[in-house]
């Protein structure tokens, strides 16, 4: 007889009951925070700041980078220690992406604010950005927009900064300008990064990996620590990975992407993601309006009026 597959739902409601069985058991189950993921096992670290191998029980689901875990050690008498995860805490929220074939993948977990790293090379794509944006504002977490690389700024290509800033800037989102090389901006990435546990995003070559090096100076030592306790002796960038930064706060190094499009939104959720559009929201003629040609618009007319920006309503659209 054919194995029955779980449905999402109901693999959630199994951790859900594991998590509660979980914390009215014995004393040999520890809490930790995922740091990343290599292949069928994950790297925790408990409040004791070790780095704790753990295979994965199954019918947990998905288990990302930041999720909140319960373990149990295999055997707690060796070393390194090796446990297993026996459940997985409730999420503020999860990060997916759209994968092969449209199937969604999830990123990290337990995000308060989402960075979209851009750089003069390769070009800012806005239409990438907008979709990161709706993304965040469907988390929800609070997103910030950062162009790197600023080393790079001449006369060619000033216009491409000067359009992000005035596009964005005043929809209300804060834009930081940054050069890992020169260590420009880097105080002022430290201090929106403080307090929250943040990610970086964006495409592959914008520089997030100088980043990190800039905010962790000893981001070796870290990496060594958690190839360590996964018995690789490297770290693997095609993973999200979990940094305690020593300004205050936590950063999601997540790995670059070609492409980007958030998971499974329906209409109302991407308007939802345009932060300037939700005022329009009922105003149209046609309850059923698409916002492209219909008589009445409320997004269109306020397009005419200069009230909005056509490259965020071709983004919308388009989306």
């Amino acid at each position: 007889m054919a194995q029955r597959r779980l449905t999402e739902r109901q693999k959630r409601q199994i951790s859900a009951n594991k998590s509660q069985k979980a914390l009215g058991a014995d004393a040999d189950q520890h809490h930790g925070t995922v740091m990343t993921h290599h292949g069928k096992e994950v790297i925790v670290r408990n409040d004791a700041q070790e780095m704790i191998s753990c295979q994965l029980r199954q019918n947990l689901g998905t288990i990302v980078c930041g999720d909140s875990v319960i373990y149990q050690y295999i055997d707690p008498g060796s070393e390194p220690k090796t446990a297993v995860v026996i459940a997985l805490a409730d999420r503020k929220n999860l990060l997916e992406k759209s994968g092969f074939g449209g199937k969604a993948k999830a990123v990290a977990a337990n995000i308060d604010q989402m960075i979209v790293v851009c750089s003069l090379v390769p070009k800012p794509n806005s239409y990438l950005i907008d979709r990161y944006l709706v993304a965040a504002e469907n988390l929800p977490a609070q997103p910030l927009i950062l162009i790197n690389k600023i080393d790079l700024l001449d006369d060619k290509n000033e216009h491409v900064v000067n359009d992000i800033n005035s596009i964005y800037e005043a929809i209300g989102y804060r834009v930081l300008e940054t050069s890992a090389i020169h260590n420009t901006g880097i105080d002022e990435l430290q201090s929106v990064l403080a307090d929250v546990t943040s990610i970086l995003v964006g495409l592959s070559g914008v520089g997030k990996s100088s980043l990190v090096k800039n905010l962790l100076p000893d981001i070796e030592i870290r990496i060594g620590e958690i190839s360590q306790a996964s018995y690789e002796g490297k770290h693997t960038t095609t993973v999200s990975t979990f940094y305690t930064l020593p300004t205050g706060g936590n950063l999601i190094d997540s790995p670059g992407v070609r492409d980007f499009s958030p998971v499974k939104l329906n209409t109302e959720q991407i308007l939802n993601g345009f932060v300037e559009l939700r005022p329009y929201r009922g105003h149209c003629k046609f309850a059923n309006c698409s916002h492209r040609d219909e008589p009445g618009c409320a997004i269109t007319e306020a397009l005419e009026t200069g009230a909005i920006s056509l490259q965020r309503v071709n983004s919308f659209r388009k989306m």
